[in-house]
């Protein structure tokens, strides 16, 4: 009997009109795949799709399919793999994103338009303007995170899950490997981010941070200039999490990653 998960995301069609399922690594064996009991509930009684129905399937780290309902049994959907389909180009620049812990709705919505921008990481910080702090045990959204980032590749056809870390101090934010780190910081007049692309080789990895609507504090951006950021402004508005968020990783792809392209 196949179980409803109303948690789950929707299942949304790729560019050849085939429903998109998701299946991890592990569910994946020679020329079979395996749907959990959310995926084959989806296909089989919301989308009514049977036996020789032809779909696509991804597993969240580049790999992508097409395949044909074998069977639908106890709960699970096997599919035969047809064969393997092209990349999908996803950006060549590896991406993370710390964004300060912000209100369910605005958090949610910024999750989701990350990973649309191309994120490969998203890190949740506590910092000292946040308007959550650490005893409002945000660790226990992670799961609801992780369903909402992989709900948007299925919409946005990439096949790449980004990973979603738990909640981090602003003391372990500032210790990324990333080529390039970058504050953005209202009170900086340091320089923009257009002058520092003119006079840096583009980086293949990127760390951004984002501040809370009280915005990162002097000493927070002292201390992360110490630990090899840069700080950058996004003009001369006040923009909200969300905004400053998308804006960011937008002129950050435009600079270095895919949306010149």
């Amino acid at each position: 009997m196949l179980v409803s998960d109303k948690n789950q995301p929707s299942v949304t069609s790729g560019a050849s009109g085939r429903r998109r399922f998701f299946a991890a690594p592990e569910q994946i064996t020679g020329t079979e795949i395996q749907l959990s009991n959310s995926e084959s509930w989806h296909l089989a009684r919301v989308l009514r799709l049977g036996v020789g129905a032809r779909v696509e399937v991804f597993d969240g780290q580049g790999q992508e399919y097409e395949a044909e309902v074998l069977a639908l049994e106890s709960g699970q959907t096997r599919l035969q793999i047809i064969r393997k389909l092209p990349d999908r180009a996803d950006s060549s620049l590896a991406l993370t994103l710390g964004l300060a812990l912000a209100r369910a709705e605005t958090f949610d919505l910024v999750v989701r338009q990350a990973t649309e921008m191309g994120i490969s990481r998203l890190i949740p910080f506590y910092c000292e303007r946040s308007l959550v702090k650490p005893a409002g045990a945000p660790a226990s959204r992670q799961p609801r995170w992780q369903r909402l980032a992989l709900e948007t590749i299925k919409s946005c056809q990439r096949s790449r899950l980004p990973e979603i870390s738990p909640p981090q101090s602003f003391g372990e934010v500032l210790h990324g490997r990333e080529a390039l780190k970058i504050m953005f910081w209202e009170e900086t007049r340091q320089k923009s981010l257009k002058e520092l692309a003119n006079s840096i080789p583009p980086p293949a990895s990127v760390r951004i941070l984002i501040g809370p609507e009280g915005g990162f504090s002097a000493a927070e951006a002292d201390q992360a200039q110490a630990a090899g950021f840069t700080l950058l402004g996004l003009g001369p508005r006040r923009l909200k999490v969300e905004t400053a968020a998308l804006a960011a990783l937008a002129l950050i792809q435009y600079a270095w990653g895919d949306l010149a392209e």
